[in-house]
């Protein structure tokens, strides 16, 4: 894949322009496979593969880029690894429908999982990992489903961007501060963001799931979600926190043959097996 900020024009940005070229780079990746699509009650869920326990995958794209079936190579390879089921949701995208509508579809598709698995674990990439922390407050105030554990890759979960690593990695590539003024203006709407949009801000994280987050260290979210995770484990979450050294957003993405990679894929498959069958209270 080609970062979007490698050929981001100069000046403003619009989310129009940023989706035309994000459809244009999107032409250059070979389809995958397609796998069973289903409604859920108004929401399009990718299934693949068939086992009794399940991984919920929320994708990225900054709540207004990307589309489940963008995921379908890596859910599938993921699904035949873990001998699991996994269920992609082709959430709604703000502008058009902010929040909550991307989190609700989340919320609706988790239902639909937990009525058909014994054991659901949510995992996402960057606005799919903000969305998967934010649907971990959302069933925790709201009495469930149950989540087993939670898997958070570089999330997006804080729109203030008042962070170290928010000023120190402004203009880095990939995913950069021009591109995520432009996704948290068109999630929020116009409105405030509460912990349900932006989880950084939630005052209490008592009782969440089992937490899994990794970042790198040169993402312009890394001191966001490296707070993140430290809250976490201050408020008795069982959290595993990996920082990769020089890792840009999406590094495994973007250069996938990478020592840091590899091992960073190794890793968050072994977490995803150890979760899909173990009580990660133990963590």
């Amino acid at each position: 894949m080609i970062p979007l900020t490698a050929h981001l024009p100069g000046g403003p940005l619009s989310v129009a322009a940023v989706r035309a070229l994000d459809d244009r780079l999107r032409t250059l990746v070979p389809p995958a496979v397609a796998p069973r699509v289903v409604d859920a009650g108004g929401v399009a869920l990718r299934v693949h593969g068939t086992g009794p326990a399940c991984v919920l995958w929320l994708h990225g794209g900054g709540m207004f880029l990307g589309a489940a079936e963008y995921d379908d190579a890596f859910c599938c390879d993921l699904a035949a690894a873990l001998g699991a089921t996994v269920v992609a949701v082709d959430y709604r995208l703000a502008p058009e429908h902010p929040h909550p509508a991307p989190l609700h579809d989340c919320r609706t598709a988790l239902a639909w999982c937990a009525a058909r698995h014994e054991r659901v674990v949510v995992a996402g990439g960057s606005a799919g990992g903000g969305l998967a922390a934010a649907l971990c407050l959302l069933t925790r105030d709201e009495g469930g489903p149950a989540i087993a554990a939670a898997h958070l890759y570089y999330p997006m979960l804080d729109d203030r961007h008042e962070t170290p690593s928010a000023a120190e990695n402004a203009d880095a590539p990939v995913w950069n501060r021009r591109l995520a003024d432009v996704a948290w203006a068109a999630y929020l709407g116009g409105r405030p963001a509460d912990a349900y949009a932006a989880p950084a801000r939630a005052g209490d994280l008592r009782g969440l799931p089992p937490t899994y987050l990794d970042t790198g260290g040169l993402d312009l979210f890394r001191d966001e979600d490296a707070g993140y995770a430290r809250r976490l484990a201050e408020a008795g979450v069982p959290t595993v926190f990996e920082l990769v050294p020089g890792g840009v957003h999406a590094f495994e993405v973007y250069d996938p043959d990478a020592e840091a990679s590899v091992a960073t894929r190794e890793r968050r498959l072994a977490a995803l097996r150890r979760s899909l069958r173990e009580d990660f209270r133990t963590w």
